[in-house]
C-alpha cells in the first residue's frame, strides 16, 4: 500500500506579489483594512492571505488590537524580505524598460535632515527636468531612523551623514561636509574665524535629536576639546536651531550647507574651534549591500553628484 505523506505548504510556495505587498502595507499603515485597500483587495481576502502565511510560517505574523494591527517580530522579518523582493522585481522591470528605450520607474529615497533640506530640492529639480517620467518618493528623518527604514525595505536609497552600519548596508560617499559653529553676530569673541573652547562654557548649546548624525559628531568633538556648556536645548529641526541662534539664545553646530545663506546675509556668524581641527565628515548614499541599483536609481545618483558639486562651491564661498 502506498503511503501518502501530507505536508504543510512552505512559505516559498505561497509567496506571490499580493502577499508580499500585503505584509509591507500592514507594517506601513498599522491596519489590515488599510493594507488591503492599498493592495486593492477586500479585507476578508487580506485576512485569508495572512492566515495562510501564518500557517506556513508556523507562528503569528500579525497582532490585532482595538486600534489596528501590527506585525510581530516574525512578521517584521518577513516584511523586510518581502519589501526587498518587491524592490528587486521593480528593478528588473526597469531594466526591461531600459532595454526598450523607455525612461520610467520609481525611486524610493530616504534622507536625513541636512541632505533632505539643503541638497535634495535642487537635485530633484534637475532630475525631474532630465527624467520627467520617473517618480521620486521621499521620506525625511534623522540619520538613525533613515537607516532603520532602509533595512526594513521601506526605502531603497538613503542620503545620510556619518553613521555606524553593519555589512547589510553599503555606504558610498557623495559629498564632503563640514560642521561649523554658528552664533548671533557679536555674541562671541570670534578671532580669525575661531572661538576658544572656554568661551562657550556659559552659552546654551542648541542641538537636534539624539540620533542626529550632526549632533553626535559635534558633541564628540566638543567633549574632546573640553567644552562643558551650562545648558542644552534640544530642538526638532535645523531651522528652529538657526532661528534660536539668530535671536542670541545660544550657539549651535550645523552643516555648512545648512547655514550658508544666513551667513552670507550676515544673520549668523560662523566659527571653528580654536586648537581643534575642522569638524569634517562625509555625506553618503546608502543602500542594501546585496541589492544592485535600478536604472532610475543610477541616474538619480549621477544627478545628485552633479548638483551637489555646485552646492559645495556656494557653501565654501559663504562659510570659508
Amino acid at each position: 500500500m502506498a503511503v501518502i505523506v501530507m505536508a504543510d505548504k512552505t512559505l516559498s510556495l505561497l509567496w506571490d506579489a499580493t502577499r508580499l505587498r500585503l505584509l509591507v502595507e500592514v507594517e506601513r499603515h498599522g491596519s489590515v483594512s488599510a493594507a488591503a485597500k492599498a493592495v486593492g483587495i477586500g479585507q476578508s481576502s487580506a485576512s485569508e492571505h495572512l492566515r495562510l502565511l501564518e500557517t506556513a510560517a508556523g507562528q503569528r505574523l500579525v497582532e490585532r488590537n482595538g486600534r489596528g494591527s501590527r506585525l510581530t517580530d516574525a512578521g517584521r522579518v518577513l516584511a523586510s524580505s518581502a519589501s526587498q523582493a518587491l524592490a528587486m522585481l521593480a528593478a528588473g522591470e526597469e531594466e526591461l524598460h531600459a532595454l526598450a528605450g523607455l525612461d520610467a520607474g520609481t525611486v524610493h529615497i530616504g534622507a536625513s535632515t541636512t541632505p533632505a533640506v539643503y541638497l535634495l530640492p535642487d537635485t530633484l529639480g534637475c532630475f525631474r527636468r532630465d527624467h520627467p517620467k520617473v517618480v521620486v518618493e521621499v521620506e525625511i528623518a534623522a540619520t538613525g531612523e533613515i537607516v532603520e527604514r532602509l533595512l526594513a525595505g521601506r526605502i531603497q536609497l538613503a542620503l545620510v551623514g556619518e553613521t555606524t552600519v553593519d555589512d547589510r548596508v553599503e555606504l558610498e560617499p557623495f559629498l564632503a561636509d563640514e560642521i561649523v559653529g554658528i552664533a548671533k553676530p557679536g555674541l562671541l569673541p570670534i578671532r580669525d574665524g575661531k572661538v576658544k573652547p572656554g568661551e562657550l562654557g556659559e552659552q546654551t548649546l542648541l542641538v537636534r535629536e539624539a540620533n542626529s548624525s550632526t549632533r553626535q559628531i559635534a558633541e564628540r568633538v566638543l567633549s574632546a576639546a573640553g567644552v562643558r556648556v551650562e545648558r542644552v536645548w534640544e530642538l526638532d529641526s535645523s531651522e528652529a536651531i538657526k532661528r534660536a541662534a539668530r535671536e542670541g539664545l545660544g550657539v549651535a553646530f550645523l552643516s555648512r550647507y545648512a547655514v550658508a545663506e544666513e551667513v552670507e546675509r550676515g544673520e549668523l556668524e560662523s566659527f571653528r574651534l580654536a586648537g581643534s581641527p575642522k569638524i569634517e565628515r562625509k555625506l553618503y548614499v546608502a543602500r542594501l549591500a546585496r541589492r544592485p541599483l535600478s536604472p532610475s536609481e543610477r541616474r538619480f545618483v549621477e544627478t545628485l553628484r552633479g548638483c551637489c558639486a555646485k552646492s559645495a562651491d556656494f557653501a565654501a564661498a559663504c562659510v570659508g
